[in-house]
């Protein structure tokens, strides 16, 4: 009888557990002309950052940069994704649905205007029965807050665990306020460095801590367990989420 329910217990686990994928997505249009008056390769440099630090750490990544970052492209990556990038604006949007505000971020789709967005419900259904991730950069302004709906829409508890301190099998970082892209390229740089260098999460958010933007310009978050060091999780089954 205990063998049973030991055995149906490690099935379930397998049913929950996130695949091996990384999906990318990075806004291009809104931080180009003739949507803003400069013209900045940042959206495709930090998209090529995070995609090369994901793949040494053994995921595989899929990315969608420019127009073709549309909503129905990133529920459809987010859905099963065990790592997630995201680089785009960011805000707490009207929910029409719930009749209140939520968080999310906007879709690239080749428009100035009016843009899409992809907002925590639409995550939240998308990810039904899907493992919390591992991996969580959301480079985006506001989603780094404490009211953010996105952590728990991608199943991550806005807690520290510092290090050597066991904890969940997840970080989650983004930006609280009005962050600055001239300040995201030195940060996340020094972030996805410090990552491909074998560094745990939580060490690899501080070294980006210390690359020399400004902190006028950015104010970096992290929730999750600073000794975590974001490789796919095991696929075999009873292993424990854990670091």
């Amino acid at each position: 009888m205990l063998t049973g329910l030991l055995l149906a217990a490690a099935v379930g686990s397998v049913a929950t557990v996130a695949p091996p994928t990384a999906t990318v997505l990075a806004n291009r249009t809104a931080f180009n002309q003739p949507c803003v008056w400069f013209t900045s390769t940042a959206p495709d440099r930090l998209a090529a950052a995070a995609s090369a630090a994901l793949e040494r750490l053994g995921w595989t990544v899929a990315s969608s940069v420019g127009p073709r970052f549309t909503q129905e492209v990133a529920l459809r990556g987010i859905a099963p994704a065990g790592a997630l990038y995201v680089h785009s604006h960011g805000d707490h949007y009207y929910d029409a649905a719930a009749k209140r505000r939520s968080s999310g971020f906007r879709v690239d789709a080749g428009r100035c205007e009016n843009a899409p967005t992809v907002i925590a419900p639409q995550i939240t259904q998308a990810r039904t029965g899907i493992a919390p991730l591992t991996l969580a950069f959301i480079s985006t302004c506001y989603n780094g807050e404490r009211i953010s709906k996105l952590p728990a829409a991608l199943g991550i508890a806005m807690q520290k665990s510092g290090p050597g301190v066991a904890g969940p099998r997840s970080f989650y970082v983004s930006y609280s306020g009005v962050a600055w892209v001239r300040a995201i390229v030195r940060f996340e740089t020094a972030f996805w460095r410090a990552l491909r260098r074998g560094a745990t999460s939580g060490a690899a958010f501080d070294a980006a801590l210390l690359s020399g933007y400004s902190a006028a310009d950015l104010l970096p978050e992290w929730w999750g367990s600073y000794s975590l060091r974001p490789t796919p999780p095991a696929s075999q089954p009873g292993v424990p989420r854990s670091v």
